[in-house]
């Protein structure tokens, strides 16, 4: 093999550029100092702080909680409105309409709203990962729908298979990848959003602590939480839905 081949597949590029970073990072933090931007040093230290002391896996496991719950009710929700526009063109329509008022409406619109109707409760951020990756994940699937090769629902026709049977045979594989993918952007929106939501009127979560680190004037820490973020979508996305997509390829 190539000597480029093999610096593409250790990712030399992407490590020289990220050496850079972490240099520039160095010499900023010493100019504005730790308050404004920490060492990279300090927020290693923080992470490993959280790792030893278990604090790591309550916050993380208590925003996946909640997102769990409210991307999990979106992608329900998305998957009948996606079998309501598979079986009405007018309906397909209506659902068109109304996902492109929920996609229009800002994050802090729902934030808003869902503590005045829940309160400060855990039921807050679940609402708002609802109502945002909603759209999201409906449009996809609605698009998958409006994309379906209508010369194999003829072939059915010929065939003479029933409704269900076209609908599972050439509809559901015809339409997954949409959903993946849905389900991909939808659930990186589902943790920044969540994230946003938890700084009003939760004890636990990412959010909460990036929230508390701030008003200690931890600055570091907001900086490792931010890391832990960023290592959840991640490994979400290598080990969860580039696996699924992977197998779905296969499959079909």
């Amino acid at each position: 093999m190539s000597a480029r081949h093999w610096a593409t597949r250790l990712h030399l590029p992407t490590l020289g550029v990220a050496a850079v970073i972490v240099a520039g990072w160095v010499l900023l933090s010493w100019r504005y100092g730790a308050y404004v931007l920490p060492s990279p040093l300090a927020v290693a230290r923080g992470f490993a702080e959280i790792v030893a002391s278990g604090e790591i896996w309550r916050h993380t496991v208590a925003s996946l909680g909640r997102i769990l719950v409210g991307f999990g009710g979106a992608v329900v929700v998305a998957l009948l409105t996606g079998l309501a526009a598979f079986l009405s063109r007018t309906a397909r329509g209506v659902i068109h309409d109304f996902l492109s008022v929920l996609n229009s409406t800002s994050v802090f619109v729902w934030i808003v709203i869902s503590i005045i109707w829940f309160g400060l409760s855990n039921w807050a951020p679940i609402f708002t990962t609802f109502m945002i990756t909603l759209p999201v994940v409906a449009s996809n699937i609605v698009e998958g729908v409006a994309n379906v090769d209508r010369r194999l629902l003829e072939m059915g026709d010929v065939y003479r298979l029933s409704g269900r049977q076209k609908f599972t045979a050439i509809v559901v594989p015809s339409t997954l990848p949409y959903l993946v993918v849905g389900m991909k952007v939808g659930f990186g929106l589902a943790l920044k959003v969540s994230v946003v939501a938890e700084i009003f009127g939760v004890t636990s979560g990412i959010g909460y602590v990036m929230n508390y680190s701030r008003e200690i004037l931890a600055t570091q820490m907001v900086f490792v939480w931010a890391l832990v973020m960023i290592l959840v979508m991640t490994a979400t996305d290598r080990l969860v839905f580039d696996a699924v997509s992977r197998r779905l390829d296969r499959w079909r």
